[in-house]
């Protein structure tokens, strides 16, 4: 049972977009499909030249558009006294994604300042939902992985308009960290782009257990591109290749093109022993003698295709709710405020009524 906030009076209103971002199943989460799929993270750089940059920035698509990424690292100390750049790993991909999901439970989230959302937590539930999903982290790990996820800056462009900022930000922009006996109490403000989602109930839901039964940062990424891919193509048959997933998904510039090829291949594969694929084509790029590119051809498989209508169909219970509670007004006007008794009546019927079938 979630904890009554104590800065709530009883009856007091509460913003029906945060309760709209609830998810009752443990075993999903929410999605907000250009900050996710953003090549936010660094990993793979054993055969790559950016670990040296002091700035690194990407190009990636998105939908029709191309944008561009710069990550600004933060300087950590290590245990030995060395100041080094830092960047976000796959360490703060898998903390952030445990967060996401917390916040995701019943009135867990706090609206502050009338549109910053903030989400309250401990690091012991941290830990214990990253040892439930199998990635064990120390206090010391998840208080330094909040860190940088608070301190890396990211920016990101849209090109196609004259380079306009969509973002400056961290992905956590506002934290706080207080000692509590052996725990912390802490907080994070969620970044611009995911509180703009949340207001406007412009995400959706994704399969969490598979994200973190993943073991490579790549698929965890790709999972979640295919999924926003299929959501609005509608057809589970979906066309990439190996060098736009190494641009995406933000691996960097490898050495040898057969290594490169090679790893992400692994990732392709992964995804389907997972059955998130049933099929998968390969057809190789050939310059002369020289292999240059994958085509890769993949079918989603019938479970991956139910859970992505059934996210859809949820996004869209989300927006009819909206308007009915509201009386039509539109999510865009601002967070609303909803009276106890209808998020009450908003609560049980998602949980009495299995979401994937809503709607």
């Amino acid at each position: 049972m979630s904890k009554p906030d104590p800065r709530r009076s009883p009856g007091a209103p509460f913003p029906l977009q945060l309760a709209l971002w609830e998810v009752p199943e443990p075993d999903r989460t929410n999605m907000v499909a250009l900050y996710d799929i953003a090549p936010r993270f660094c990993f793979d750089t054993r055969d790559g030249g950016e670990g040296s940059r002091k700035l690194i920035e990407r190009e990636f698509t998105f939908g029709a558009n191309h944008y561009r990424i710069t990550l600004k690292p933060t300087q950590v100390r290590t245990s030995d006294g060395t100041i080094v750049d830092r960047y976000l790993g796959e360490r703060e991909q898998i903390v952030e994604e445990v967060i996401r999901r917390i916040a995701g439970n019943r009135s867990r989230l706090r609206l502050h300042d009338g549109v910053k959302v903030r989400f309250p937590f401990t690091v012991s539930e941290i830990r214990d939902e990253l040892s439930r999903v199998r990635h064990s982290y120390s206090f010391t790990e998840i208080r330094e992985a909040i860190t940088l996820l608070n301190e890396v800056r990211l920016v990101i462009q849209d090109l196609d308009a004259k380079g306009s900022p969509v973002l400056s930000s961290a992905a956590f922009p506002v934290m706080g960290l207080r000692r509590k006996g052996d725990d912390f109490d802490s907080f994070v403000e969620f970044n611009p782009l995911v509180a703009d989602a949340i207001r406007l109930l412009d995400f959706m839901q994704v399969d969490y257990e598979t994200l973190m039964e993943l073991r490579d940062p790549v698929a965890r990424w790709l999972l979640k591109r295919l999924h926003n891919e299929i959501a609005v193509a509608r057809q589970p048959v979906q066309q990439m290749t190996a060098t736009g997933i190494r641009r995406d998904s933000g691996m960097p510039e490898w050495k040898t093109t057969r290594n490169l090829l090679r790893r992400v291949s692994q990732s392709v594969e992964v995804l389907r022993d997972l059955d998130v694929l049933d099929k998968v084509d390969a057809e190789e790029v050939m310059e002369g003698q020289r292999k240059v590119d994958i085509v890769f051809t993949v079918s989603a498989s019938p479970d991956f295709m139910a859970k992505v209508h059934a996210s859809r169909r949820i996004a869209r219970a989300n927006r009819e709710d909206f308007s009915r509670i509201t009386g039509g007004r539109t999510p865009g006007a601002g967070f609303a405020p909803a009276a106890p008794a209808e998020v009450f009546r908003l609560r049980d019927a998602r949980v009495s009524a299995p979401q994937d079938e809503a709607a």
